[in-house]
């Protein structure tokens, strides 16, 4: 974001000078692809923790017996979930 904010702030300056107007234009397209990658990256990594948050509720929902492990199997099986959200 910042090396986005620094061309924004470079480009009136380099009003006329088409030179330097190309190089900006290039650091602003790659600033453009290096976000749109995050950006898609974490709406996949939300996409994946919703799914198996779904899972795991639809397993808690269906018990047709008394739940049968600990709060520490259950953060286990929490674990994978967490650590792709960090």
């Amino acid at each position: 974001m910042e090396q986005l904010r620094s061309c924004a702030q470079r480009l009136p300056a380099a009003a006329g000078n088409v030179l330097l107007l190309g190089d900006l234009g290039r650091q602003l397209n790659d600033c453009y692809i290096e976000l749109d990658s995050a950006l898609l990256s974490g709406v996949m990594d939300m996409r994946a923790a919703h799914t198996g948050l779904l899972a795991l509720l639809t397993l808690l929902e269906r018990r047709d017996e008394p739940l049968l492990f600990s709060s520490e199997e259950a953060l286990a099986l929490l674990e994978p979930i967490q650590q792709r959200l960090q």
